[in-house]
């Protein structure tokens, strides 16, 4: 990967006659994009491999039909271009850093909503600009976009303000005035760095529900339908072999002299005409396996494909960029410092990161075999890819090529080299080339994937749903490849407490223990994620403790009571918000699950004697019980009468069931729960 700024100049010494022939990126020797050019291409500099925007096109149509490279637009041209490059060289914001190429063309797609509306307001020049016009910009963007949306656009304006001194059209005055509310106020509260928690997330949660039925469907791909498919996709290959063999010798008898058509070659027509045949056994392969026709198979092949992607998202937490990094041979085992056996996949990691780093993600061992199923599945794709690959290279070492053309053969070569190993790669017949399974691939893919699965909302799944104009019951959940993320720290949390629901099996290798791999300095692994691991858990614990100070909540176990009786003690306390109360006392403790209880204990506690004797948690001072408990301790109590019932139940295990039951019953009533007392069965006497 090249670096981005080294080649990059300082504009102030450079002649207005030079600026136009400045190098804005190039691909190895090969001149990409000039200054003066109405397209940069910036290909060469992002780093993730799925990304698709990589190209910054100044000649883009407005609304109103005009283009900045219009003569009208000169200046505003001129002004962008130089805001887009010093943003590019200059270290600025928070980070104390030059913006990456990837955020440049960000940048170029929210400066150009300011420019299309300087336009139509006759604004010739940044200069122009008041705080009253930003206001009134911002103002206009209301309704149309989404607040984040909003308040990324105007923190580049802020952005433009701030690098003043590097440019020659410059916004004299801060743009957003202190006084002014609405959108203003959003814009000046877009720079500060976004809180991590609950409250904040804006990323929807795929509900337990939905998330089993998705994860169970992929699982059953990966695990049960993997091998018959694929077996089917290498005999169909054979088949579409000899049939394109058998139409190029028919073809080659009607037409010795070829034909010219509608198609850009003779290969191409061939490849077509026998695509639309197919033979009686090919259609007999096909229904021994439940398909109606190719296509039918095509689509099983596809979702398949979705699983594998699903599986690793869904058990490891890794990115949409991360997963497309992913390549042959990325699954590994090895020993922990503990001597146990753990499984990692390994990537890259882009996100927060100033350069591309090496990176490891830890996984249960069901994600190797989605791994050898997408191995295994790709493999004919990268085989296309290797030929595309000879043939660009081949291509490149033309003579006399145009620079122009020469640079779009070494930016295809480029990426064909970058994806020859990829995990999960995609083939674009139309193209001959190779792309990854990523961004808007992998949206139309899940979605198809989720609608194929019968992912449809019903209203016990619209908890904690944060958009409700995009999810509604009754519809297929719209999935977003950046939901898998947040769902894995918030579900891997709720296993660390105690309060796992979903998957349990595949979430056993995740404990507070794990957290000791993540953070180890010479560890190779995404550190990142255990923070949003941890950032979630202490939401949840937050939620758990918000519920104990509910004055109508009920509470039980010694622990259970010493709150409830802080809460009533009857001096009045108000505080601001409730969540944020909650937090804070959270900080001096850490709750635990055990499925019956939760524990506070600080200390040695009980040793962790209660996980398997729920009755010691009543008397516990660190022990707290409430309403998710209620169903577990309702099963100690018919335990326990199950047990009273046998007729040669000796005198100690009575005793010991009849108190249980007692204790039981107890908890219950704390809870609220109507369960009458349980009658004694009498004695019944042993023969002698």
């Amino acid at each position: 990967m090249a670096k981005p700024t080294h080649h990059l100049v300082d504009l102030t010494s450079t002649s207005d006659e030079d600026l136009t022939q400045t190098v804005i990126s190039r691909q190895g020797s090969t001149i990409v994009s000039r200054y003066g050019d109405e397209i940069w291409n910036l290909a060469p500099y992002i780093a993730p491999r799925n990304t698709t925007e990589v190209r910054i096109v100044f000649s883009y149509r407005f609304r109103t039909g005009d283009r900045l490279t219009d003569s009208s637009n000169a200046r505003l041209l001129a002004s962008a271009k130089r805001f887009l490059y010093t943003r590019w060289r200059v270290a600025s914001g928070k980070r104390g850093r030059p913006a990456s190429a990837t955020t440049l063309v960000a940048n170029w797609t929210q400066i150009r909503k300011l420019i299309a509306w300087m336009i139509e307001e006759q604004l010739a020049d940044f200069s122009q600009l008041t705080p009253d016009h930003c206001a009134r910009f911002a103002s206009s963007l209301v309704g149309t976009l989404q607040p984040s949306t909003i308040a990324g656009i105007l923190s580049t304006i802020t952005n433009y303000y701030e690098l003043g001194d590097h440019l020659v059209d410059r916004i004299p005055e801060y743009p957003w005035n202190v006084e002014s509310g609405g959108t203003t106020r959003l814009a000046r509260h877009a720079h500060q760095s976004r809180l991590q928690g609950w409250s904040q997330a804006k990323t929807e949660v795929i509900p337990q529900r939905l998330m089993s039925r998705l994860v169970r469907t992929a699982l059953d791909y990966v695990e049960n339908r993997a091998n018959s498919l694929l077996a089917l996709r290498d005999q169909l290959a054979v088949h579409a072999t000899r049939r394109l063999a058998q139409v190029k010798v028919a073809h080659r008898k009607s037409h010795p002299k070829g034909f010219s058509s509608i198609y850009a070659t003779e290969a191409e027509y061939l490849q077509v005409k026998a695509n639309h045949q197919s033979s009686k056994e090919e259609r007999q392969l096909l229904a021994e396996h439940g398909y109606p026709s190719r296509p039918a198979a095509s689509i099983e092949l596809f979702h398949l494909r979705t699983a594998c992607y699903i599986v690793c998202a869904a058990f490891s937490g890794m990115r949409d960029s991360e997963l497309a990094s992913l390549e042959v041979g990325c699954f590994i085992a090895r020993k922990g410092f503990d001597g146990e056996t753990l499984h990692w996949l390994r990537g890259t990691t882009y996100k927060l990161e100033h350069e591309p780093r090496p990176a490891e993600w830890m996984v249960p061992e069901v994600v190797g075999k989605a791994v050898a199923v997408a191995t295994r599945l790709g493999e004919p794709v990268r085989a296309q890819g290797e030929k595309r690959i000879k043939a660009l290279e081949r291509a490149a070492k033309t003579r006399n090529l145009d620079e122009h053309v020469r640079a779009k053969i070494q930016l295809k070569l480029e990426r064909a080299r970058r994806n020859r190993n990829a995990l999960m790669p995609i083939y674009h017949p139309s193209y001959g080339s190779v792309s990854l399974l990523g961004n808007e691939t992998a949206r139309k893919s899940l979605k198809a994937f989720a609608k194929m699965a019968n992912m449809i909302v019903e209203q016990q799944d619209m908890d904690g749903v944060v958009n409700r104009d995009r999810i509604r019951p009754g519809e297929p959940w719209p999935l977003r490849t950046h939901e898998f993320r947040r769902t894995f720290a918030v579900y891997v949390a709720r296993h660390v407490l105690g309060d796992i629901r979903y998957l349990r099996e595949h979430f056993k290798h995740w404990s507070l223990d794990m957290t000791l791999y993540y953070a180890r300095h010479d560890s190779g692994a995404d550190r990142a994620l255990i923070n949003d691991i941890l950032t979630e858990r202490d939401e949840l614990q937050s939620l758990i403790i918000q519920s104990w100070m509910h004055p109508h909540s009920n509470l039980s176990g010694v622990g259970g009571h010493r709150i409830a009786a802080f809460r009533n003690r009857g001096e009045v306390k108000t505080v601001r918000d409730m969540r944020d109360f909650c937090r804070k006392l959270g900080e001096s403790v850490f709750i635990r699950g055990t499925g019956h209880s939760w524990c506070m204990a600080s200390g040695n506690g009980c040793g962790g004697q209660g996980l398997y004797d729920a009755v010691r948690c009543t008397s516990c001072g660190e022990g707290v019980i409430d309403s998710t408990h209620i169903q577990f301790w309702k099963g100690i109590r018919q335990q326990q009468i199950d047990v009273l019932q046998c007729p040669d139940l000796g005198r100690p295990s009575r005793e010991r069931s009849v108190d249980h039951l007692r204790k039981a019953e107890r908890v219950l009533a704390d809870l609220g729960a109507e369960v009458p007392p349980f009658k004694l069965p009498k004695k019944v006497r042993r023969a002698s």
